[in-house]
């Protein structure tokens, strides 16, 4: 019985896993407390405000947390973080553990001038035609299934 849970609990992890896999923005997604922390302050100031790096207005939105030095910068994480303060430790310490790299790769693509999708036959397939990320979703579910249905036939 014991094997069987830790198989079971192996295809969760693995379907948590699968849902967060982007080849486009390599991080762990925001906790849910975090992520609508960053969604309140950025649509107050920037209605197309996203996390979603498939979209078209994400480097945008990104620089509101990452263009030190100017009043929407100031505002930004004033703001953002005095809603994140109250979301669960384990999200704070997610977001504060990420927040330099994230930096960084903003600062990278920003000086490069590079657009993270364009050219990318990958990434465009990993963020759809579109560019909405529902194709990544689908294309994330899809294997995080895939592991999880793999997991349950190895139990037999």
């Amino acid at each position: 019985m014991h094997f069987t849970t830790v198989t079971i609990a192996s295809a969760v992890v693995a379907v948590a896993s699968a849902q967060t896999l982007n080849p486009l923005y390599p991080f762990q997604p925001n906790g849910a407390c975090v992520d609508a922390c960053l969604n309140k302050a950025g649509k107050s100031m920037f209605d197309k405000f996203t996390n979603d790096p498939c979209s078209p207005d994400f480097m945008a939105s990104l620089a509101f947390a990452h263009e030190r030095g100017t009043p929407n910068y100031t505002k930004y994480m004033t703001d953002t973080g005095m809603c994140i303060m109250n979301c669960p430790k384990p999200e704070q310490e997610l977001y504060n553990e990420q927040y330099k790299g994230k930096a960084a790769w903003y600062a990278d693509k920003k000086a490069n001038g590079t657009d993270p999708i364009a050219g990318n036959a990958t990434l465009q397939a990993f963020c759809g035609s579109t560019t909405s990320g529902s194709a990544a979703k689908s294309v994330s579910v899809a294997v995080g299934v895939t592991a999880f249905l793999s997991a349950i036939v190895a139990l037999f």
